[in-house]
């Protein structure tokens, strides 16, 4: 496996998704160590400050990664965004001011799939940043695991949201929740939809054009001398 040098705006680029993949795995680790140990009445008081600070890389690697990569915003680029913002809000617009929700099992399910989400993406972009290429397992790994965590995180969140409705009752705020609480159904399934149609762009046709390449590879005769000009 090839290390390519890297510019330097590419170099912050690698940097920060070497971060965030390592504090990811931390957040996995720590869940995994915690959880046996505390149960998960108790689990928010020994990760809860940490998770949700680490929470806020999606948000900040949009603009690090956009600003460092030199190009202009896309429209696809806004479903980024938009998942950014909506971690840093459940953390900090639902959990944090009502922490009693954070003991629910689904804030266990909600910090297994945001890190297993984050970490194979920091991972995959940081193998293919330093050596143009991904392993396959990897590269297999970034464009299906939406399968697993996007309805875990949809799921997990829309539950979080649902209990801290207990306790904004009579306010306005209480009315901005539950128009958030309906939305999650068809934004899950557009995001769905637009994540399955990038799966079919960078996996499912790059593997079809890697399967086509072998089988004509397959076709030369063996005994095929090259061609003299």
């Amino acid at each position: 496996m090839t290390f390519y040098p890297l510019p330097f705006n590419l170099r912050v680029v690698f940097f920060y998704n070497i971060t965030a993949a390592t504090l990811w795995s931390c957040c996995l680790g720590r869940f995994c160590i915690l959880l046996p140990l505390v149960g998960r009445r108790f689990l928010p008081g020994g990760m809860a400050d940490f998770f949700h600070i680490v929470a806020t890389l999606p948000l900040i690697g949009f603009f690090v990664v956009n600003s460092c990569s030199r190009r202009d915003y896309s429209v696809t680029d806004l479903w980024g965004l938009f998942s950014a913002l909506r971690m840093v809000w459940v953390c900090y617009g639902v959990i944090y001011p009502h922490p009693t929700v954070a003991k629910h099992t689904m804030y266990s399910v909600l910090i297994v799939a945001w890190s297993l989400h984050y970490l194979i993406d920091a991972t995959y972009h940081a193998f293919r940043l330093k050596t143009k290429t991904s392993p396959l397992w990897l590269f297999w790994l970034q464009y299906h695991h939406f399968y697993l965590t996007l309805p875990l995180e949809f799921a997990s969140e829309a539950v979080l949201l649902f209990l801290s409705l207990g306790y904004v009752e009579g306010k306005f705020y209480e009315l901005f929740l539950q128009g958030c609480l309906l939305a999650y159904v068809p934004v899950c399934y557009l995001m769905f939809n637009y994540l399955q149609k990038r799966k079919t762009l960078r996996y499912d046709e790059y593997m079809q054009k890697r399967l086509r390449g072998r089988t004509q590879d397959d076709s030369v005769p063996s005994n095929a001398s090259p061609s003299v000009h």
